[in-house]
């Protein structure tokens, strides 16, 4: 059984003649320990598409499953525990509590899912030092750390637990190259111990990380394909 599965999905904004087709008859699987690239011109429908397959959204026609489960038939309570429990979802615009520090947003699932405060924080503070962040930044406020630490925390916050579903939108847009290919090759390590992804980024570079890669045009799948070229070598050009 897929992870993620997509089935006949449209999504339309308004109606009549201020209809706006963000996404059109989508077909998509995404398999356990896949990761999907998806790329295409800004407007295509990309973040529609992760918004659908993370139960941020509703699709006005088909049916978007998680591993088998129709997010249309949840209720609000079951669809949020899932969404705390299964799916993990890096925002491009981070989407931290700024009245949280690091170590608090990166906890929030947990807690929120009856995870013990002082269990939560352990596993927090691990998260954090997975994507190079240590104990100084983790009780540091969204405000008092850079835009690249704020990229990671928010990254963190996705990765903790058991994940099933990580669906990332430009994760790497607020950092340097190097910290970039770290947090690529986290959500590929996530992804090979079994979890299912999903990538959105306009860098073909780190589509290279992905088993292929989906191109969207105005809220249509136009191709799929390998990537074009492999996570090996991205790891060889990184160590030289």
């Amino acid at each position: 059984m897929p992870v993620l599965h997509l089935r006949g999905v449209s999504r339309v904004h308004g109606d009549g003649e201020n209809a706006v087709h963000a996404l059109v008859e989508t077909e998509l699987t995404v398999e356990s320990g896949e990761m999907v690239a998806i790329m295409g011109p800004s407007g295509s429908g990309k973040s529609t598409l992760l918004n659908l397959a993370g139960g941020l959204d509703l699709p006005t026609e088909g049916e978007v499953e998680v591993e088998g489960t129709s997010l249309s038939s949840l209720s609000r309570k079951r669809l949020a525990a899932l969404r705390r429990r299964g799916i993990g979802y890096v925002f491009q615009d981070f989407n931290l509590v700024p009245s949280l520090t690091a170590a608090e947003n990166t906890a929030l699932p947990l807690e929120l899912d009856g995870r013990g405060a002082s269990a939560a924080r352990r596993a927090a503070l691990a998260a954090l030092e997975e994507v190079g962040l240590d104990a100084r930044i983790a009780d540091r406020f969204p405000d008092e750390i850079s835009g690249g630490q704020a990229q990671r925390t928010a990254i963190a916050r996705a990765l903790i637990g058991e994940r099933r579903l990580v669906l990332a939108d430009e994760p790497t847009g607020a950092l340097d190259s190097v910290t970039g290919e770290d947090v690529l090759r986290l959500l590929r390590k996530r992804c090979d111990a079994g979890a299912a992804g999903l990538l959105v980024t306009h860098d073909a570079r780190h589509a290279g990380w992905a088993d292929r890669v989906v191109f969207l045009r105005d809220g249509r799948i136009v191709d799929s394909s390998a990537p074009l070229s492999e996570p090996e070598s991205l790891l060889g050009e990184a160590s030289r």
